[in-house]
């Protein structure tokens, strides 16, 4: 049963992960699993086999987890991407009072050049989505070295957001430009497990899944000691630093072609259901930060 248990809480924070402000590591405190996931990680080559016994439940439980609301997430980004877009914006928005009080908690005194931090993130990122790549080199059967590369990188930045807790991971796939086909992936490989035999399906599946696989291995076992040395030294500038990035996420989602590409009219009904979806997510991630 205690199994089965860590098992559940690894679906639910699996299925956190792949939603763009929502903090896996945030449920991860929530269901007081947080340390001993941490503890597990870092001890996984002192104590090998008592490591293993932790993560490998929860490890499970997260894949269930990732692969079940991916491919939910895939399902509504091809029907509605305007609502979707928006629903996942608002998730980031709502976030950042919970973000903004880690910044501030360890301040005496709120001073201007921390905010300048966050803006000049913002502005970075805003920057950025105008250079940002597309996914087509990838998308055919010929393997692509810098495409994998990138990818690789993404997984260990990604890897390294998912174990602070407020911050969500899959903000860094919507920075570099692949959330929407790693969600897409994610529903290959559910496609897969239903059709064991449709080999057509595995390479594009192992062309995204095992850089990317590789750079959160990467990620967790070295890039979150980083994150780590960051959030101890320089607590607050970090924090700061990453509220900036969600401002800037956030204007890379509503500037995005992809988002808008479900609809050949936008009408008032479709801004206002988008409204409605953004303002839900908001609720929703304001809640997960008050707990």
């Amino acid at each position: 049963m205690q199994l089965l248990l860590l098992a559940l809480k690894g679906v639910a924070v699996g299925a956190a992960n792949v939603m763009p402000g929502v903090s896996g590591a945030t449920l991860a405190v929530i269901f007081r699993v947080y340390d001993r996931l941490i503890e597990s990680i870092n001890n996984l080559f002192t104590d090998f086999k008592g490591s293993l016994q932790f993560l490998i439940p929860f490890g499970l439980g997260m894949v269930v987890g990732i692969i079940a609301l991916g491919s939910a997430i895939d399902f509504f980004i091809a029907r509605f991407s305007l609502q979707s877009g928006a629903f996942i914006a608002g998730l980031m928005a709502g976030s950042i009072p919970f973000i903004y009080g880690q910044a501030v908690s360890k301040l005496e005194q709120k001073k201007p050049r921390y905010y300048i931090i966050a803006v000049v993130a913002a502005l970075i990122i805003m920057s950025l989505a105008f250079f940002a790549p597309t996914p087509e080199p990838y998308m055919d059967t010929h393997f692509n070295l810098g495409f994998a590369l990138f990818l690789f990188v993404g997984g260990m930045l990604g890897a390294a957001a998912m174990v602070i807790p407020g911050v969500s991971g899959a903000m860094v796939l919507i920075l570099l430009g692949v959330y929407s086909m790693a969600m897409h992936t994610i529903s290959l490989i559910r496609e897969y497990l239903l059709t064991p035999f449709d080999f057509s399906l595995l390479m594009p599946i192992l062309m995204f899944v095992l850089p990317i696989g590789l750079g959160v291995v990467v990620g967790i076992l070295l890039a979150s000691r980083l994150i780590a040395m960051l959030l101890d030294k320089y607590h607050s500038v970090t924090y700061f630093a990453i509220i900036g990035l969600i401002f800037g996420t956030i204007f890379v989602i509503f500037n995005d072609s992809a988002t808008y590409q479900s609809y050949a009219v936008i009408t008032p009904t479709i801004i206002l259901l988008a409204a409605a979806a953004f303002i839900f997510g908001s609720v929703v991630s304001l809640v997960l930060g008050k707990r």
